[in-house]
């Protein structure tokens, strides 16, 4: 069966067509509505450098993943993270500034187990060392905000590069590559 990807950033609904598998391509937007209060969220922003999208601040990006991804957060360094389903039960994917697409959590829980208790799970992506000054007791106060604790294997070490997604620089370039509609 043929793959046709159809361009989500300007349709709301998959057509059908007749002996086609229709894939959703482009990306999509899951804002948080934010609120004056100190969240857990608050403390991943200042102290791990993960910066949720908020309802009126969604950025303007002209990168282009095929299939479709959904982003909900940035490092703040160019990189965004995403999802691939509906809800933050799918796995957590990392596009870095180079455009590669990592999947570093099987899911939106371990995404953030893995950014406060090893937070130098970027490395494996980018080769730049964290040098955090931090006590596991403060890690563990942080992952208390969350209901986490400490996880019994390395999650940083599963982090790979995502064969099923490719992250152009626009849609003219994933269009050159692909059959988009």
């Amino acid at each position: 069966m043929e793959k046709v990807y159809i361009d989500m950033e300007t349709r709301e609904k998959i057509p059908e067509m007749e002996g086609k598998e229709i894939i959703p391509a482009g990306k999509g937007f899951a804002p948080f509505i934010m609120t004056c209060e100190e969240t857990g969220f608050t403390s991943l922003q200042r102290k791990r450098g993960v910066f949720l999208i908020f309802e009126g601040t969604i950025p303007n990006l002209d990168f282009y993943p095929v299939p479709k991804l959904t982003l909900f957060a940035h490092d703040g360094e160019g990189g965004y993270f995403a999802y691939a389903e509906k809800d933050l039960g799918s796995p957590i994917y990392f596009i870095s500034k180079k455009l590669e697409c990592w999947t570093v959590a099987r899911d939106f829980r371990t995404f953030v187990q893995m950014i406060i208790f090893e937070p130098g799970w970027k490395e494996k992506i980018t080769g730049d060392k964290v040098d955090l000054q931090e006590t596991e007791g403060e890690r563990a106060a942080l992952g208390m905000l969350f209901g986490l604790s400490a996880p019994q294997e390395s999650l940083a070490e599963k982090i790979h590069l995502e064969p099923c997604y490719k992250i152009f620089e626009n849609i003219e370039k994933a269009r050159e590559k692909m059959c988009i509609l």
